[in-house]
């Protein structure tokens, strides 16, 4: 078969750029690929070679140059980000969501996504802020390889591979595979991950393709213990952690009782097939199987008692966070309350340590199927799209507490481990089934653009503790090992309006929706609302110059949420619950600007600058934990050209955050003032930057992270707080065949 015969289907993106860093077009929320130019939204697409030239290794590392998107609160796990003041954990992977502890290993990334606001077709169940579908690298017709061995300081140790050719003219081959075991700044934090990815494409006509896929991903890090803030630090005071404490300090003890784990084993297919000049369908299905677990300490201040001390207070009349000082109500009369300022007992250098350990198993069954209806006359382009989609999963797990004794900063013993019986044996199955339709009306040559559409959700799901034990009070009594039932059904819009002055500029409407199904059955058999609605509306400027050379788009948003779950901080406590206290709800509101220029000014300089002002904050206008209001990023490229130089690239990117608060500040105090967080984490400048040379199949390169070594920190609560990693090298060659 011809290659030059093949047939394109519309819900595949073409891998042609128009430079380094600009792709014209993306698989957005209704499945076909459209040009970024006509879309009624905010959406960057990240090249391969953008990926590549960042060089890190995560999805946040490559994704954070993008405006509005932050990063969040755990480093090493999880994909956290913050995309408009949401947080999200996991990323899409072609389309399908996986919420693991396992950060995606890059290797297997072909070009990144990164869609802004509620996406019911694309993502009905994730974060109103946006999503980052990660689209993986398929087989290929062309034969081409890599290998590549990374050695570094910190979370740099690895060894990648990449082939992919032809069997023959109907069959192509990808394997991908990559290897990392590295340690990280914190003592005794580390990496192991082990990656393999086969792929097998299969061209039964012109116009249809069959690409299976297996991915096993076995994934462990460290579950970070953090440093702990000085207990004197209040909401007004800079932020500093406990005196005395090295910021590389982690007490956690061997990876046997601190750890995060997951182990993947994925199947996916994908069949798209071109049916007329105008239907066109697609096919996709997953199967996975997740082995999860994890294990973690944390660790509590003492007094000279040895109790428990936060060594402060949050004042009753300002919500403020007051460190050394502790408020007590000194009247027995609750109708005319006494608030007195009294000293808080203060820490002696000796800490608690407790935690908890956890051992998941989840299946996972997906399916989409989507077909497109194109009919193009003079008058009017139409686009129709339905589709379908099913997704069940079904979890085990179990959870139980575990101690060590007591340390100090010079003295911490890793051992004995007391590791307690279960607390929590829990059983959770949810099943959703989506149905959508999309239309899409151009006039005018492509000139004015209309679009609405309408997707329906429902799902019934059921939540299972079998040691919990009955509730014989209340308005909900229940027996022992309740096996509580939750079901829902929403129904979710989209419209928008594109108007192209010229051909290379277009003004957007977009509205978007989506309702995500709770993940506790058993506040939806209490009352609860069953789903967590987002509502977005985003209005925006995107111009294409210089003949695409020059990508720029300006945008502003408010965003809505209703119902949204977020980590109830007693959880964080030191000792924590014996059984996990269920996420708080809260209703939140976001706005802001978003301001970005992708360029590729020569074939040798490349660019991507950006900028955001998000005010995202709860009913009360409190900010939220680790998100920051305002953020810039930029990173440059330059390559030099025929010369003495050939070969010769250089690259350097910035990262600015504004304030962050420290941890999460929800409810009111006794007078009626909303609390405020207690400490902040003060604005930061992140320099990453790196040397490399080329010359025929080889290539080195040279990173260097924190180039300014600047002093930064994560923020999960009060006790538990994550310093980034100090200035860092680390070199690499690539041998390309």
């Amino acid at each position: 078969m011809d290659e030059e015969t093949v047939i394109l289907s519309p819900f595949e993106v073409s891998s042609a750029v128009v430079g380094r860093y600009q792709a014209n077009d993306a698989a957005t929320g209704g499945r076909i690929a459209t040009n970024v130019l006509d879309t009624p939204g905010s959406i960057t697409v990240l090249t391969s070679d953008f990926i590549e030239d960042i060089g890190g290794g995560r999805v946040l590392d490559v994704a954070r140059y993008v405006a509005g998107v932050a990063e969040s609160t755990i480093p090493n796990a999880q994909d956290r980000v913050y995309i408009r003041g949401f947080q999200g954990a996991s990323a899409l992977v072609d389309g399908f969501m996986t919420a693991s502890d396992a950060n995606y290993d890059h290797v297997a990334i072909e070009r990144m996504e990164v869609t802004k606001g509620p996406d019911a077709v694309l993502q009905p169940a994730g974060i109103p802020g946006g999503s980052i579908n990660l689209v993986t690298k398929k087989p290929q017709w062309d034969f081409s390889g890599s290998l590549k061995l990374k050695l570094g300081e910190y979370d740099s140790n690895r060894i990648e591979t990449d082939v992919t050719g032809p069997i023959n003219s109907a069959l192509a081959y990808r394997l991908v595979m990559a290897g990392q075991d590295s340690k990280s700044y914190m003592r005794n934090s580390y990496r192991d991950s082990l990656f393999i990815n086969p792929s097998l494409a299969w061209r039964i006509s012109p116009g249809s393709q069959l690409v299976l896929r297996y991915e096993h991903y076995d994934f462990k890090t460290s579950n970070l213990e953090g440093v702990i803030i000085d207990p004197m630090v209040g909401t007004d005071d800079k932020f500093r952690i406990f005196p005395g404490m090295p910021t590389d300090f982690n007490p956690e003890p061997s990876k046997e009782f601190s750890y995060r784990s997951n182990r993947f084993n994925t199947g996916t297919m994908l069949l798209t097939s071109v049916i007329t000049d105008r239907l066109s369908v697609r096919l996709s299905g997953r199967l996975q199987h997740i082995q999860g677990g994890g294990a973690d300490f944390r660790y509590g201040l003492l007094d000279e008692n040895g109790d428990i001390t936060n060594g402060g207070s949050r004042n009753p009349f300002t919500g403020k966070w007051e460190g050394g000082v502790l408020w007590v109500n000194t009247s027995s009369d609750p109708a005319n309350p006494n608030w007195v300022p009294t000293s808080a007992t203060q820490p002696t250098g000796t800490f608690r340590h407790e935690g908890g350990y956890s051992k998941t198993e989840t299946w996972y069954r997906d399916l989409q199927n989507d077909w497109a209806y194109v009919v193009d006359s003079d008058f009017v382009k139409s686009s129709t799209l339905v589709g379908f989609s099913y997704r069940y999963s079904h979890g085990n797990g179990q959870s139980g507490g575990q101690t060590l004794p007591d340390f100090t900063i010079d003295n911490v013993p890793g051992g004995p481990v007391t590791t307690g019986p279960f607390t929590g044996d829990g059983r959770s199955i949810t099943t959703s089934y989506q149905t959508y339709i999309t239309e899409t009306l151009e006039f005018f040559n492509n000139r004015l653009i209309l679009s609405g559409g309408v997707a329906h959700m429902s799902f019934s799901a059921s939540n299972q503790n079998k040691l919990s034990e009955a509730i014989t009070t209340g308005p909900f009594p229940v027996p022992a090992a309740m096996n509580y039932p939750g079901s829902g059904s929403k129904a979710t819009y989209n419209y928008g309006v594109v108007v192209k002055p010229t051909e290379n500029l277009s003004l957007y409407y977009g509205h978007t929706e989506n309702a995500v199904p709770s993940g506790d059955a058993r506040s939806i058999y209490e009352g609860a609302d069953p789903f967590t609605r987002g509502e977005q509306d985003d209005i925006g400027l995107k111009l294409r110059l210089f003949d695409g050379k020059i990508f720029a788009t300006i945008a502003y948003y408010e965003i809505t949420q209703e119902n949204y779950a977020i980590w109830n901080p007693l959880n964080s406590e030191v000792p924590p619950p014996p059984v996990f206290l269920p996420n708080l709800l809260v209703d939140r509101e976001a706005k802001g600007w978003e301001f970005q220029v992708v360029g590729s000014i020569t074939p040798q300089l490349s660019f991507i600058v950006s900028y955001a002002d998000t005010k995202n904050r709860d009913p009360n206008g409190i900010m939220l934990r680790g998100a920051a209001e305002d953020s810039a990023a930029g990173f440059v490229r330059y390559e030099f050209g025929p010369g003495p130089l050939k070969g010769l690239s250089a690259g350097i990117g910035a990262n600015w955050l504004s304030k962050r608060a420290l941890d999460t500040a929800t409810g009111l105090t006794p007078t009626g003032v909303p609390n405020q967080p207690s400490a902040y984490i003060s604005p930061r400048t992140l320099v990453d930057a790196h040397v490399a040379y080329e010359r025929g199949p080889w290539s080195v390169r040279v990173d260097v992270t924190n180039l300014t070594d600047e002093l930064d920190f994560i923020p999960l609560a009060r006790n538990i707080v994550w310093p980034v990693n100090p200035r860092a090298f680390s070199g690499s060659v690539t041998w390309r065949f």
